[in-house]
Parts: C-alpha cells; structure tokens; sequence
C-alpha cells in the first residue's frame, strides 16, 4: 500500500530511529487498509491526494497500534473514526 510514506509517518510518531522501521512500515500498511475498509474502498491509493483528514485518521491508528498506552487506544481509535467519518462511501441507513 504505502500511500503515506514511512519517514512522514515516523515524524508524526517523533521516531527519529531506523530500528523499527519495519515493524512501522507493516503497522502503517495495516492502518491504511483498517481505513480504506471503513471508507469502504478498495485501497486509499484511489485519491490523487490524500485528504489531511484521512492522512491524520491514518496515523492515529498507526500511534494505537504503535506508541499508545493500553488505556489511550480507545481513544485514538475514536479520533481516527472521527477524521474518516466525513469521507466514508455509501454508509446506508
């Protein structure tokens, strides 16, 4: 996936270390795809530009999953939801 690059994902975490990037690069794809299944898109490379709302909903998941106390996930989680909720496909009703 990688439509937000590792470095800038890394500087949104203050990680200024190289020790983790794999594991940061696998968090970071798998927070793209938990996004792209909540948009209900296929992947979030269909923009040209991500949204910055999307971008920070991405990262947020990435922090819960990276860098967040156990009591902080929840509420990164929610964050994130937030930021991608205005650009969500065919929600229903």
């Amino acid at each position: 996936m990688a439509t937000i690059q590792l470095q800038d994902a890394k500087g949104f975490l203050d990680v200024i270390h190289n020790s983790d990037d794999d594991k940061l690069q696998l968090l970071l794809d798998a927070a793209e795809d938990e996004a792209a299944q909540f948009l209900n898109v296929d992947a979030l490379d269909e923009w040209t530009e991500l949204p910055y709302g999307i971008v920070l909903g991405v990262l947020l998941l990435l922090q819960a999953n990276y860098q967040a106390p156990p009591d902080d996930i929840p509420k990164l989680r929610s964050a994130a939801e937030t930021k991608l909720m205005p650009y969500r496909i065919e929600m229903g009703v």
